[in-house]
């Protein structure tokens, strides 16, 4: 059972390798088709991260993927793989909800913050930290900035909710390194958000 749900993600992927780049040689079918393969899973992470600003913002997991496709298929990026595709989503999705929290925050003229967790990344209940969205954008392009795997990873794995062993795969590390690069980005994102 297991070989075959593996077989399974195996051609999956390679028919998003090949969606990916059709599309990048202009082949606006293949765009097409893409969305359809990767759209419930998007508008799921979307819903995911909406939740944590349930109370700050009304846009709906439909709208946010709609939006980041209309983001994603006017842009001119030279498509090379599954990783990077997750890369982009992963960074579009990031500015569309902090962009979205800044319009929010606008609106009500700088009252309150809008309280984004880390929850996801965050695998204990106690060690779960919140902070202001443009601290947490802060914080993760500084993390890029040290150390651009650590922030994949965690980009991987909170906004796009891959779990572990797809994050080894994606990335093309092992287990334990994505566990070591989880550890270390969740502590150093939570003493520079608290900082």
């Amino acid at each position: 059972m297991a070989e075959a749900h593996s077989k399974s993600d195996d051609r999956a992927q390679a028919e998003l390798t090949r969606l990916l780049h059709a599309w990048s040689d202009g082949d606006r079918g293949a765009g097409d088709q893409l969305t359809e393969l990767v759209y419930a899973q998007v508008r799921a992470i979307a819903g995911k991260h909406l939740r944590q600003y349930r109370n700050h913002l009304t846009l709906q997991p439909t709208e946010l993927a709609n939006e980041l496709f209309l983001r994603l298929i006017g842009s001119d990026i030279n498509w090379q793989d599954r990783r990077h595709f997750y890369g982009v989503v992963s960074v579009a999705m990031r500015r569309l909800l902090v962009d979205a929290a800044r319009a929010h925050s606008s609106d009500r003229r700088g009252g309150g913050l809008v309280h984004v967790t880390l929850s996801a990344a965050n695998e204990a209940a106690d060690a779960e930290e919140s902070g202001d969205a443009a601290a947490l954008e802060e914080g993760l392009q500084a993390l890029r900035a040290l150390d651009a795997r650590k922030c994949e990873i965690i980009e991987l794995n909170y906004l796009l909710g891959l779990k572990r062993e797809e994050i080894a795969e994606v990335v093309g590390v092992s287990v334990p390194t994505v566990d070591r690069e989880l550890r270390f980005a969740r502590a150093w994102l939570r003493q520079r958000l608290a900082s």
